[in-house]
């Protein structure tokens, strides 16, 4: 059985579109350049697979109900499920209710959730050029956060590979945790690799940095660090190579600034 729309639907208006946890709108603002990302997970309470966190002990018709779901942000979801001893489904049930009641009545302030960018971090307008799965993958595991910009008016084909491929890079992002720490991690840059290829073959780049972000507000006020992978991707005739000291070059082996 799997997650229907309407369960969806309903886990997400019981949450108001926040974390159970934190309380964090889990939708990032939209920027000039690249529209909003969302980061909000459906997590079980009860595990779907036999061998998850609090697994057993529920009808495996209800797993995928919304009584056994709840909202969370990306950053409490894998916390909830490497911490089960203490994420117990009597606690978890207990959050949700209560999250539930937080939203449905009317006495709690509005709170002032934004992204803003850290200013001990120097903002650079330089991507890096990615010409293999391994130079991207580190930057994955770090991320909590995918944006992207694509290039417009270009043929269906290539479109279809790039939306491919950051499907897959925003996939791995949200799985890495749970893979083998050295033969799928390994895989899964070779797999990475295998489309940055094909969009090689035909000319186009593939550019990545990290955005030192600030999630601000909420029930913190300090703000939490908000590592944001993104990636840009520019045809070979629309992007000029340069140094790490910004002078033009002439081949890939540098870093990739993109026009206009």
């Amino acid at each position: 059985m799997a997650i229907s729309e309407r369960t969806l639907k309903i886990v997400w208006s019981e949450a108001g579109g926040k974390c159970c946890i934190c309380r964090v709108l889990v939708l990032t603002p939209g920027a000039e350049d690249a529209d909003p990302s969302v980061f909000g997970e459906l997590a079980h309470i009860v595990a779907k697979s036999p061998g998850g966190p609090r697994a057993g002990g529920l009808d495996p018709s209800k797993l995928d109900t919304h009584e056994n779901l709840m909202l969370l942000c990306n950053k409490h979801h894998k916390q909830v499920d490497d911490q089960p001893n203490h994420f117990t489904v009597e606690k978890l049930h207990q959050i949700k209710r209560d999250h539930a009641a937080w939203v449905a009545s009317e006495s709690h302030a509005p709170d002032n959730m934004k992204l803003m960018r850290d200013p001990t971090y120097p903002v650079s307008k330089k991507l890096n050029i990615i010409t293999t799965g391994h130079a991207l993958w580190p930057m994955i595991q770090e991320c909590v956060a995918t944006s992207y910009i694509i290039p417009d008016r270009m043929p269906d084909e290539d479109e279809d590979l790039m939306v491919e491929f950051l499907q897959v890079v925003r996939d791995y992002a949200d799985i890495h945790d749970d893979l083998h720490p050295v033969r799928e991690h390994r895989d899964a840059a070779k797999a990475l690799g295998e489309y940055i290829s094909q969009l090689a073959e035909r000319n186009y780049f593939v550019g990545a940095c990290m955005r030192r972000l600030l999630l601000i507000g909420g029930v913190s006020k300090e703000g939490s660090p908000w590592p944001e992978l993104h990636i840009e991707i520019h045809a070979g005739d629309q992007a000029q190579i340069v140094d790490k000291d910004g002078k033009p070059m002439g081949t890939t082996a540098g870093r990739c600034q993109p026009r206009g």
